[in-house]
Protein backbone atom coordinates (compact mmCIF):
# COMPACT_ATOMS: atom_id res chain seq x y z
CA UNK A 1 0.00 0.00 0.00
CA UNK A 2 1.34 3.42 -0.83
CA UNK A 3 1.28 6.07 1.82
CA UNK A 4 -0.39 9.03 -0.22
CA UNK A 5 1.75 11.76 2.48
CA UNK A 6 5.71 10.86 3.04
CA UNK A 7 8.24 13.47 4.03
CA UNK A 8 10.75 11.17 2.40
CA UNK A 9 9.30 11.93 -0.66
CA UNK A 10 9.67 15.72 -0.49
CA UNK A 11 6.18 16.42 0.80
CA UNK A 12 6.49 19.50 2.85
CA UNK A 13 5.00 20.16 6.44
CA UNK A 14 1.56 22.12 4.99
CA UNK A 15 0.99 18.48 2.96
CA UNK A 16 1.48 16.68 6.32
CA UNK A 17 -0.53 19.06 8.44
CA UNK A 18 -3.75 19.51 5.34
CA UNK A 19 -3.74 15.69 5.47
CA UNK A 20 -4.00 15.42 9.41
CA UNK A 21 -6.41 17.82 9.35
CA UNK A 22 -8.81 15.94 6.76
CA UNK A 23 -11.99 14.25 7.63
CA UNK A 24 -9.73 10.66 7.25
CA UNK A 25 -8.90 8.08 9.22
CA UNK A 26 -4.97 8.30 8.60
CA UNK A 27 -2.63 9.66 9.33
CA UNK A 28 -3.75 10.41 12.38
CA UNK A 29 -2.40 10.76 16.26
CA UNK A 30 0.66 8.07 15.52
CA UNK A 31 1.48 10.04 12.88
CA UNK A 32 1.84 13.36 14.38
CA UNK A 33 3.78 11.56 17.39
CA UNK A 34 6.38 10.64 15.17
CA UNK A 35 6.55 14.46 13.64
CA UNK A 36 6.99 15.64 16.86
CA UNK A 37 9.68 13.44 17.54
CA UNK A 38 10.98 14.62 14.60
CA UNK A 39 11.00 17.97 15.23
CA UNK A 40 12.99 17.37 18.53
CA UNK A 41 15.47 15.42 16.89
CA UNK A 42 15.57 18.69 14.45
CA UNK A 43 15.73 20.69 17.64
CA UNK A 44 18.66 18.96 19.11
CA UNK A 45 20.62 18.94 16.24
CA UNK A 46 19.82 22.72 15.88
CA UNK A 47 21.34 23.70 19.49
CA UNK A 48 24.31 21.16 18.81
CA UNK A 49 24.96 23.61 15.60
CA UNK A 50 25.12 26.42 17.03
CA UNK A 51 26.88 25.11 19.93
CA UNK A 52 29.54 23.67 17.25
CA UNK A 53 29.73 27.34 15.69
CA UNK A 54 31.24 28.99 19.09
CA UNK A 55 34.59 28.94 19.93
CA UNK A 56 33.46 30.00 24.11
CA UNK A 57 32.04 26.13 23.53
CA UNK A 58 34.95 24.61 22.42
CA UNK A 59 35.36 21.92 24.90
CA UNK A 60 31.91 20.35 23.80
CA UNK A 61 32.60 20.77 20.08
CA UNK A 62 32.92 16.87 20.09
CA UNK A 63 30.13 16.10 22.10
CA UNK A 64 27.84 18.30 19.80
CA UNK A 65 29.03 16.88 16.47
CA UNK A 66 28.29 13.43 17.92
CA UNK A 67 24.38 14.82 19.17
CA UNK A 68 24.40 16.46 15.84
CA UNK A 69 25.34 13.78 13.22
CA UNK A 70 22.63 11.16 15.68
CA UNK A 71 20.24 13.93 15.54
CA UNK A 72 20.38 13.98 12.04
CA UNK A 73 19.71 10.27 11.56
CA UNK A 74 17.31 10.07 14.11
CA UNK A 75 14.64 12.52 12.72
CA UNK A 76 14.83 10.96 8.71
CA UNK A 77 14.22 7.67 10.44
CA UNK A 78 11.08 9.39 12.99
CA UNK A 79 10.28 10.79 9.94
CA UNK A 80 9.87 7.69 8.24
CA UNK A 81 8.28 6.09 10.81
CA UNK A 82 4.96 8.82 10.07
CA UNK A 83 4.59 7.43 7.01
CA UNK A 84 4.66 3.52 8.51
CA UNK A 85 1.57 4.36 10.80
CA UNK A 86 -0.12 6.32 8.10
CA UNK A 87 0.35 3.20 6.60
CA UNK A 88 -0.52 0.59 8.99
CA UNK A 89 -3.82 3.13 10.25
CA UNK A 90 -4.83 2.68 6.58
CA UNK A 91 -3.98 -0.90 6.60
CA UNK A 92 -6.62 -1.80 9.16
CA UNK A 93 -9.26 0.47 8.17
CA UNK A 94 -9.02 -1.56 4.71
CA UNK A 95 -10.10 -4.94 7.03
CA UNK A 96 -12.85 -2.73 8.59
CA UNK A 97 -14.12 -2.42 5.41
CA UNK A 98 -13.96 -6.01 4.45
CA UNK A 99 -17.33 -8.08 4.19
CA UNK A 100 -18.26 -10.15 7.23
CA UNK A 101 -21.43 -12.15 6.19
CA UNK A 102 -19.85 -15.72 6.75
CA UNK A 103 -17.66 -17.04 9.39
CA UNK A 104 -14.74 -17.46 6.92
CA UNK A 105 -15.53 -13.71 6.44
CA UNK A 106 -15.49 -12.59 9.59
CA UNK A 107 -12.26 -15.00 10.29
CA UNK A 108 -10.31 -13.16 7.73
CA UNK A 109 -11.69 -9.68 8.74
CA UNK A 110 -10.47 -10.23 12.62
CA UNK A 111 -6.94 -11.73 11.28
CA UNK A 112 -6.59 -8.72 9.27
CA UNK A 113 -7.51 -6.27 12.40
CA UNK A 114 -5.52 -7.99 14.66
CA UNK A 115 -2.34 -7.65 12.19
CA UNK A 116 -3.04 -4.65 11.49
CA UNK A 117 -2.79 -3.58 15.07
CA UNK A 118 -0.33 -5.73 15.81
CA UNK A 119 1.68 -3.75 13.28
CA UNK A 120 0.76 0.06 14.78
CA UNK A 121 1.97 -1.22 18.30
CA UNK A 122 5.20 -2.01 16.62
CA UNK A 123 5.52 1.38 15.01
CA UNK A 124 5.03 3.30 17.74
CA UNK A 125 7.21 1.29 20.02
CA UNK A 126 9.73 2.26 17.40
CA UNK A 127 8.72 5.77 18.17
CA UNK A 128 9.53 5.60 21.79
CA UNK A 129 13.01 3.84 21.34
CA UNK A 130 13.81 6.61 19.08
CA UNK A 131 11.92 9.34 21.77
CA UNK A 132 14.20 8.02 24.12
CA UNK A 133 17.36 9.00 22.37
CA UNK A 134 16.06 12.10 21.01
CA UNK A 135 15.38 13.23 24.63
CA UNK A 136 18.76 12.38 25.67
CA UNK A 137 20.36 14.12 23.20
CA UNK A 138 18.10 17.08 23.29
CA UNK A 139 19.09 17.25 27.65
CA UNK A 140 22.68 17.21 26.50
CA UNK A 141 22.18 20.79 24.71
CA UNK A 142 20.26 21.78 27.40
CA UNK A 143 22.81 20.73 30.16
CA UNK A 144 26.47 21.65 27.87
CA UNK A 145 25.14 23.50 24.82
CA UNK A 146 24.86 27.32 23.97
CA UNK A 147 23.12 28.55 26.61
CA UNK A 148 21.04 30.99 24.41
CA UNK A 149 19.58 27.86 22.95
CA UNK A 150 18.64 26.45 25.66
CA UNK A 151 14.65 27.15 25.18
CA UNK A 152 15.06 25.38 22.30
CA UNK A 153 16.87 22.24 23.60
CA UNK A 154 14.12 22.26 26.17
CA UNK A 155 11.12 22.28 23.79
CA UNK A 156 12.86 19.52 21.73
CA UNK A 157 12.42 17.49 25.45
CA UNK A 158 8.94 18.69 25.96
CA UNK A 159 7.81 17.78 22.43
CA UNK A 160 9.48 14.44 22.64
CA UNK A 161 8.19 13.57 25.90
CA UNK A 162 4.38 14.65 24.31
CA UNK A 163 4.99 12.56 21.80
CA UNK A 164 6.30 9.31 23.94
CA UNK A 165 3.04 9.77 26.25
CA UNK A 166 0.77 9.27 22.62
CA UNK A 167 2.95 6.52 21.47
CA UNK A 168 2.32 4.30 25.01
CA UNK A 169 -1.35 5.16 25.21
CA UNK A 170 -1.52 3.87 21.38
CA UNK A 171 0.29 1.00 22.45
CA UNK A 172 -1.60 0.29 25.09
CA UNK A 173 -4.38 0.59 22.44
CA UNK A 174 -3.21 -1.55 19.92
CA UNK A 175 -2.80 -4.20 21.92
CA UNK A 176 -5.83 -4.45 24.19
CA UNK A 177 -7.57 -7.52 23.50
CA UNK A 178 -4.18 -9.13 21.53
CA UNK A 179 -4.71 -12.71 21.33
CA UNK A 180 -1.26 -13.74 22.82
CA UNK A 181 -1.03 -11.88 26.25
CA UNK A 182 2.22 -12.69 26.98
CA UNK A 183 4.09 -11.07 24.10
CA UNK A 184 1.51 -7.91 24.75
CA UNK A 185 2.89 -7.67 27.98
CA UNK A 186 6.50 -7.59 27.12
CA UNK A 187 5.78 -5.24 24.38
CA UNK A 188 3.71 -3.15 27.14
CA UNK A 189 6.74 -2.96 29.39
CA UNK A 190 8.98 -2.16 27.12
CA UNK A 191 6.24 0.63 26.22
CA UNK A 192 6.04 1.59 29.39
CA UNK A 193 9.80 1.57 30.50
CA UNK A 194 10.90 3.90 27.57
CA UNK A 195 8.31 6.29 28.32
CA UNK A 196 9.69 6.37 31.52
CA UNK A 197 13.38 7.09 30.75
CA UNK A 198 11.24 10.40 28.30
CA UNK A 199 9.76 11.60 31.31
CA UNK A 200 12.70 11.24 33.90
CA UNK A 201 14.78 13.55 31.23
CA UNK A 202 11.72 15.59 30.70
CA UNK A 203 11.38 16.48 34.43
CA UNK A 204 15.10 16.98 34.61
CA UNK A 205 15.22 19.31 32.06
CA UNK A 206 12.37 21.38 33.40
CA UNK A 207 13.96 21.46 37.46
CA UNK A 208 17.40 22.77 34.59
CA UNK A 209 14.93 25.63 33.39
CA UNK A 210 13.85 26.79 36.80
CA UNK A 211 17.24 26.65 38.49
CA UNK A 212 18.87 29.03 35.38
CA UNK A 213 15.97 30.84 34.44
CA UNK A 214 13.90 31.58 38.18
Amino acid sequence: MTNPVSPAGGDTLNTWLSALAAPSPSPAGGSAAAIAGAMAAALAEMVAGLTSAREKYRAVHPEAADVAARSERLRVRLALLAARDAEVFAAFSAALALPRRTPQEQAVRERAKADALRAGAAVQLELLEGLVESAALAESMAERGLAGALGDAATAVLLAGGAARSAYWAVRSNLHGAADRDAAERQLAAAKERLERVEAVERRVLRLLNERMP
